[in-house]
């Protein structure tokens, strides 16, 4: 292209020779002494380097030798031929430590996992899985590794094929990240999606299923012995969403393409909006049971071994890496779904190599976790490849001795005792036993299945499922469950009868050549085969976990008698009362093909109520579009009645909602409160589901009119200006250019008019530079240095013969360095010459601080020796910076503060900053310090996807560089170094190129000192904190305070330990004052509640009174938090009853401007704040800094 030379003008053109760094390793024993577990709890170390190396995956065989899987050589620094290896570490001398050590295979390519199942040892290297022999246990393969399956996605890429693990149904078991896959089975079964997923097969290759899709890169799944699935699913980074859950089989878990829109795009207060990354908040899709915020999540397994007591048995154990923990998430049943907790079992205190990454149980109940041991994560990045460690974590003072003998087994007696047994390679020869014996098996299996311990008999029950195969008698075995007083096992054999009805689906499909997704000819038959029989009877069990079993089978059983299951279906679904969202979830799977058919008949008996509208919108998008629209328009006139549809609009994907909420905010009977909310949800809707409605003419024939609403004109102008509605460009320009109108009004037309572009905007833009009005002067000057209107700008700075004052050109120059698009330009004119030596000096001045550090090096050629500034300069040798102590306090003041190193222009820090680039409040449990100065002088070695630079060159020869946010047919959207979107139509795009580069310079730390340097990592490193912004309050108010007496105790405070949201407390002018649900604005660039705007909509007055808000945090554990409080006026702090905080103070509302320590303990907190305001705007606003999971609710 002819401006190719541009858009490499901007590319970063100076490279940093790295030197060999100072590495901050510990030894394997100093290591351990950092390592923090419960008490009751001891660890200790299994095995370390030399006789291992960056373990990858673990597995722990029948006679306690643990397996590794070592990646040595990956993503650049991958050898050919391979040279990865599998090694077994043995203990030979009972002491706990690993002493012998045998390189099991050698040339393998990045292993993901290693699954021992007897005499075949499982090994999954993308795109292949495969399988070794050693029939004698020699711990020596048998000869080469038989290549089992092909086709998994991410070659030489961690998002692949990942864990292979072994379930009670006597199946592997794997999960695969979002490169996608097409696997043929050796039986001819076919599994083939574009994105993430789980799946499932026979040892043997064939019967291959994909159990749930739509997961971004699940490192590991856990299966319990009945048979649930439990994962753990990164997020991308920087957005803190990293989710933990529980696997509905046939789920879709929403990942696909990216998040569905920018962080934070939600209204506050959606449903399960914490989820948004995911498309959580949306029905249709699953939501995990936990979001664990920042990680990087890796192995995980379900412990139900007795080592360690009751309260660590029975939930899945997880190993995030990232924040270097090892946690165990309980789960519990919840309605027909699950909910779950967070707690850290292992840390450290002081490594910050320790990067656990996959856990399991060994034969005696002790588990094993492998140390990644390196510097990061993420990225496909890594920095030490000649380290790695495994610790052993045993119960305190007790001796542990396993349950049973070692396989493989002989006789059933002993196979029984096996199958008892925690670890899953024993469990799994038990049943390589039972199997074999055939129905000698049964008399053992049936006394187990009257154990009192639930897991044994769970695993009895999927012996006798695989036995069905041989012998009907076993099947009668399960059908006996039906009737057992534990709703678990009810469940359990509704799960075993539909995956055994499964498998004759299956295997029907496969005979007569009938595709998976096709329904075999038989099927067309009404057949009552006994088991449909037996799982519709249980289509009203008590107990919900039963009937979401019910529901599960239903796409199954259909093939075989579509009307019946309908009818039991229809009936199941009317009991949806809109509360349970994994009722919802259940019923959409469970209707399969049938969902618009399902809806129109829930439509016929009359349940599509408001509550019930969720599950409208996962059964048949537009037809709940079509009935949103109906009740809004009839809505118009009931406040809350609207609100609560609205609130329905937010989660549903069709654009004809959002057609639906168009026309309530066009509405001039409508509610005007109404109206403005309707805007509000209408943006969030096109930032993410409803994008495509951006470009329909209904939504700017719906907005032109609301552009002369004087109450709705800066939503209408900002919803045209965000999204590029071209088609209200000239409506905009002529606001912008009507003389009478309001200054501020007008400032704001010609800000979007410049960003419309409407035909001769520039020549409206030249007139206005004359305009009475200094601000309306002002917003013109700005909006042709923002389209880049060459002529016009060269004619403005010209150093001669220029109509232009001094100011104005200096307003001009001060603009355009605002932007490196702009700096570039002026940088050209500099080398023409086309500048005067006064304008030249004040762009040079500004260029010395510019926040891009490439503006800075492209000026300093310009700026005499002697006079530049002294810094580390491009040669920097990191030895140098490791090498000095920093100072955490001078180091915060350098990210904050320093125009040199210019970091808050680009990163957030608990609530501070920008949010061009990741939020950096956890980045020193990411990164340890050499590592982190890596990452700063090399910011391209590893990027993540979501982070990559890209260049736009317009047909006009206007180029922007900044991450892609969009690409439609309609437009491409950029966001750029100063945070700020660049909306550009398809049309007028000439070249959109993807760099290699990060946006962040690889000469960030030039322009500063060694010290500085040393400081700025030692700030960086003490970030272990997240931080997270209160958006939804309960808020109970206003009371009387004219006396501004913050120590009067008000009748709420008698209370404040366990608020009764029931209660009612006499207000002002005899009005009661109830805890009521409030969502927070923002406005200043953090979310606030205005409590003056909340009394004044209830018809009170807002001064001199005080407010109580209320909201709960959910704390995975006892810990030390930060609360980030403003107010306006002075306020007062409660956590569970305790004061925690007063300052008694007259002052606008800020962000975090107390900030206070306060103690959480596990489960729900209560924090109250109560604010006096004074005169004026009053409110409040609260963030929460903290190293553990915090969730904020309302209930």
């Amino acid at each position: 292209m002819k401006y190719r030379w541009r858009l490499l003008l901007v590319l970063p053109c100076l490279f940093v020779g790295l030197s060999s760094s100072a590495r901050a390793q510990m030894s394997a024993e100093e290591q351990l002494k950092t390592l923090r577990v419960p008490k009751g709890f001891e660890v200790s170390l299994f095995a370390s380097e030399p006789m291992i190396t960056n373990p990858s995956a673990i597995d722990v065989d029948t006679h306690g030798r643990v397996w590794v899987a070592e990646i040595q050589w990956y993503r650049a620094k991958a050898k050919q031929p391979p040279a990865d290896k599998i090694k077994v570490l043995e203990d030979t001398d009972g002491d706990g430590k690993a002493d012998k050590v045998t390189v099991f295979a050698e040339g393998v390519f990045a292993p993901m996992s290693i699954c021992v199942a007897g005499t075949k040892v499982y090994v999954a290297t993308s795109p292949d899985l495969w399988v070794y022999e050693d029939k004698d246990g020699d711990l020596k393969p048998d000869g080469a590794p038989t290549k089992l399956l092909t086709g998994f996605g991410g070659f030489n890429h961690d998002h692949g094929a990942h864990s292979l693990v072994l379930g009670p149904d006597h199946k592997w078991w794997m999960s695969h990240g979002d490169t996608g896959f097409n696997v043929k089975g050796t039986d001819g079964s076919n599994i083939q999606y574009k994105w993430g997923a789980m799946l499932r097969g026979e040892l043997d290759g064939s019967k291959l299923e994909t159990v749930a899709v739509n997961f971004r890169n699940p490192y590991e799944l856990c299966v319990s012995s009945f048979g649930e699935c439990f994962f753990s699913d990164n997020d991308n980074d920087g957005n803190e969403s990293v989710r933990a859950g529980w696997i509905m089989e046939g789920g879709n878990y929403g990942c696909f393409g990216g998040p569905p829109g920018p962080k934070g795009f939600l209204p506050p207060g959606t449903p399960f909006g914490e989820h948004w990354h995911f498309r959580g908040h949306i029905p249709g899709y699953v939501p995990a049971t936990l979001v664990t915020g920042f990680g990087s999540p890796c192995g995980i397994c379900f412990y139900e071994g007795d080592a360690f007591g009751p309260k660590y048995k029975n939930a899945p154990l997880h190993c995030d890496c990232g924040p270097r923990e090892v946690r165990i998430y309980r789960h519990q049943l919840a309605g027909f779904g699950m909910k779950a907790t967070s707690e850290t079992i292992v840390t450290t205190a002081g490594d910050n190599y320790f990067r656990p990454d996959d856990i399991c149980a060994a034969p005696d109940g002790s588990l094993y976790i492998s140390d990644w041991y390196d510097g990061g994560v993420g990225g496909h990045a890594y920095n030490d490849p000649d380290r790695g460690r495994i610790f052993r974590l045993t119960p305190k003072g007790k001796k542990l001795t396993r349950v049973g003998k070692p396989g493989p087994y002989n006789n059933i007696p002993d196979a029984i005792e096996g199958l008892k047994n925690p670890n899953l390679a024993t469990q799994f020869l038990a049943r390589e036993r039972l199997l074999a014996e055939k129905q000698n098996s049964l008399p053992a299996l049936r006394e187990l299945l009257s154990d009192p311990e639930p897991n044994y008999r769970a695993r009895a029950l999927w012996v006798l499922a695989v036995l069905t195969r041989i012998d009907v008698s076993s099947f009668v075995e399960i059908l006996k469950q039906q009737s057992s007083p534990d709703p678990a096992i009810r469940a359990l054999a509704v799960r075993i009868v539909r995956r055994l009805l499964a498998d004759t689906v299956q295997e029907y499909a496969l005979k007569t050549g009938a595709l998976p997704g096709q329904r075999p000819g038989a099927t067309k038959q009404k057949t009552r085969p006994i088991e449909l029989r037996m799982i519709l009877s249980m289509a009203d069990d008590p107990s919900p976990e039963v009937r979401r079993e019910v529901l599960l089978a239903m796409p199954i059983l259909a093939r075989f008698n579509e009307d019946e299951v309908l009818d039991a279906l229809i009936r199941m679904a009317a009991t949806y009362d809109g509360t349970d969202r994994y009722h919802l979830e259940a019923i959409h799977i469970a209707a399969g093909e049938r969902k618009p058919e399902l809806s129109a008949q829930l439509d016929k008996a009359g349940a599509w109520t408001a509550e019930r509208l969720p599950l409208m919108v996962a059964l048949d998008p537009k037809a709940a579009a079509a009935a949103l629209s109906e009740k809004l328009a009839a809505a118009g006139a009931d406040v809350a009645e609207g609100k609560g549809l609205l609130d329905v609009a937010t989660i549903m994907p069709s654009s004809d909602a959002g057609l639906g909420v168009l026309k309530l905010a066009a509405n001039r009977s409508a509610k005007p409160e109404l109206r403005r909310l309707a805007l509000q949800k209408l943006d969030a809707g096109l930032a993410s589901t409803w994008k495509g409605l951006a470009g329909d003419a209904q939504l700017a024939a719906a907005l032109r009119p609301l552009l002369a609403d004087r109450d709705l004109q800066v939503a209408a102008l900002e919803l045209a200006g965000k999204y590029s509605i071209a088609a209200l460009g000239p409506d905009v320009l002529k606001l912008a250019r009507a003389p009478g109108a309001d200054s501020a009004a007008r400032q704001r037309t010609v800000a979007v008019a410049a960003q419309l572009k409407p035909d001769g905007i520039s020549d409206a833009l030249r007139g206005l530079l004359t305009d009475p009005q200094s601000d309306v002067r002002q917003a013109a000057l700005n909006a042709l240095v923002d389209l880049q209107d060459v002529k016009t700008l060269k004619d403005m700075l010209a150093s001669s013969g220029n109509k232009f004052a001094p100011d104005v050109q200096s307003q001009t120059i001060a603009r355009l360095m605002t932007t490196s698009g702009g700096a570039l330009m002026l940088f050209r004119m500099i080398e023409s010459k086309g500048l005067s030596d006064k304008l030249k000096q004040e762009a040079i001045a500004k260029a010395v601080n510019h926040p891009d550090s490439n503006v800075r090096v492209l000026y300093e050629r310009f700026i005499p020796h002697d006079q530049r500034l002294k810094r580390l300069g491009e040669a920097i040798k990191p030895d140098e910076i490791l090498a000095l102590k920093g100072d955490p306090k001078r180091g915060e003041q350098i990210f904050f503060q320093s125009s040199a190193a210019q970091c808050k222009n680009c990163h957030m820090v608990q609530g501070k900053g920008s949010t061009v680039g990741p939020d950096l409040s956890q980045i020193g449990k990411k990164y340890e310090r050499a590592s982190l100065l890596e990452t700063i002088l090399d910011p391209s070695k590893a990027i993540a996807p979501e982070y990559y630079a890209y260049l736009l060159e317009t047909e006009q020869g206007q180029v922007f560089v900044g991450f892609l946010v969009e690409k439609t047919d309609q437009q491409v959207v950029l966001k750029d170094a100063q945070n700020q979107l660049i909306r550009v139509p398809a049309k007028q795009v000439a070249e959109l190129v993807k760099t290699d580069k990060s946006l962040m310079p690889e000469l960030v730390l030039r322009d500063v000192t060694a010290q500085d340097a040393a400081d700025l990592l030692a700030y960086l490193s003490t970030l272990t904190e997240g931080t997270q912004s209160t958006t939804v309050f309960r808020v109970l108010g206003p009371f009387d305070a004219t006396e501004r007496n913050l120590d009067a105790a008000l009748e709420p405070e008698k209370l404040v330990a366990a608020p009764d949201l029931k209660a009612e407390y006499a207000g002002l002018d005899g009005k009661k004052n109830r805890w009521e649900v409030v969502a927070s604005e923002t406005t200043a660039g953090f979310p606030a509640i205005d409590s003056v705007k909340y009394d004044q909509a209830r018809g009170l007055r807002g001064n001199l009174v005080a407010h109580y808000f209320l909201v709960y945090a959910e704390s995975a554990s006892d810990q030390e938090v930060g609360l980030l409080l403003g107010s306006d006026d002075g306020c007062k702090v409660w956590v569970n009853g305790q004061e925690v905080h007063k300052n008694n103070v007259t002052r606008a509302i800020g962000f975090a401007q107390d900030r206070v320590r306060a103690k959480l303990k596990t489960g729900r907190n209560v924090i109250v704040i109560k604010v006096i305001n004074g005169d004026g705007p009053g409110g409040v606003s609260l963030g929460i800094t903290s190293s553990g999971l915090v969730q904020l609710k309302t209930e």
